[in-house]
């Protein structure tokens, strides 16, 4: 198991997430950033999992091998979201 805190991040694939996340590994946290659709390694500094939070089930599972890993979850940045676009409608005064 790991002496440092451990942090896990959701939506960390992009944006504040991955930055955030690789904020966190330079300061000596051990990272775990989230996507649906994960690429590993990309020389950041922490390490990406499968995780699509409209899933319980992949939550679970996200959560259980993480736990499997390193014992505990310190930190928990829950950034994950998603677009919706749309026409825009309504008075407009």
């Amino acid at each position: 198991m790991s002496e440092r805190r451990v942090v896990l991040i959701t939506g960390a694939s992009s944006g504040f997430g991955q930055a955030s996340a690789a904020v966190l590994a330079d300061r000596g946290y051990k990272v775990f950033g989230t996507s649906r659709k994960p690429v590993k390694d990309k020389g950041n500094g922490f390490e990406m999992l499968q995780l699509d939070v409209d899933s319980d089930e992949s939550v679970s599972a996200c959560i259980q091998a993480l736990r499997q890993k390193t014992g505990c979850i310190d930190v928990l940045v829950n950034n994950a979201g998603y677009v919706l676009q749309g026409p825009v409608e309504g008075d407009v005064c």
